[in-house]
Order: structure tokens, then C-alpha cells, then sequence
């Protein structure tokens, strides 16, 4: 799940995505990633060019959660990832819009 908030008065927009990671190694923070699925949220600039999609951001300016974690990838981890990101969105935007509005001052 993929979709995009535009940010009032603003040209930017808050991407909201569901996804599946692999987990391990994260080689920006050195710790280790659980396997599961994440909720992420980070502002962005959305532009159209020649029919594509242009996505802008700057780096290290979203968060994101595990919301389950589980040993393989499947439809039905991923419908539950779904329903309990739809309690943690509202704490994740205001978290990122918070950051959003310090950085603009």
C-alpha cells in the first residue's frame, strides 16, 4: 500500500507506505532489522514528467515502525499489516509533520 497526503500550503506531500522488509543489517544505523512488515512515513515532492511519476526527498526525514513481524512474506501478514497500520498512521504523521514544520523555520 502506497498512497500520497498532500501537506496544506505546501507543494510537498506525505508518502504513506506499507512494506515488506527482509530484514538484517542496516548499514546507515549498524543495528539489526526485524523481518516484517513496516508502516513509513516521509515527506516528499511529488512531479509528473512524460508520463512518470517524480518522487523528491530529503534523505533521513520520515520514520517508520514495524507493525508485524513475521517469518515469511504472505497476503494474509500483509492484510493484517494493513488493518493495524490504520491505529499508528495518525501518531506517524504528526511525528513527520512535527519535523516537517521545524525544518521550514
Amino acid at each position: 500500500m502506497k498512497t500520497y497526503e498532500t501537506i496544506n500550503g505546501t507543494n510537498k506531500s506525505l508518502k504513506i507506505q506499507v512494506y515488506y522488509n527482509l530484514g538484517g543489517i542496516n548499514y546507515f544505523t549498524y543495528k539489526n532489522e526485524a523481518r516484517g512488515y513496516y508502516l513509513s512515513v516521509s515527506p516528499v515532492e511529488v512531479s509528473q514528467s512524460n508520463g512518470c511519476t517524480i518522487e523528491s526527498y530529503t534523505a533521513f526525514s520520515g520514520t517508520k515502525i514495524l507493525l508485524l513481524e513475521t517469518k515469511r512474506k504472505s497476503d494474509k501478514a500483509y492484510a493484517q499489516a494493513v488493518e493495524l497500520s490504520k491505529n499508528e498512521l495518525p501518531r506517524l504523521k504528526e511525528y513527520v509533520l512535527k519535523q516537517f514544520k521545524a525544518e521550514e523555520v
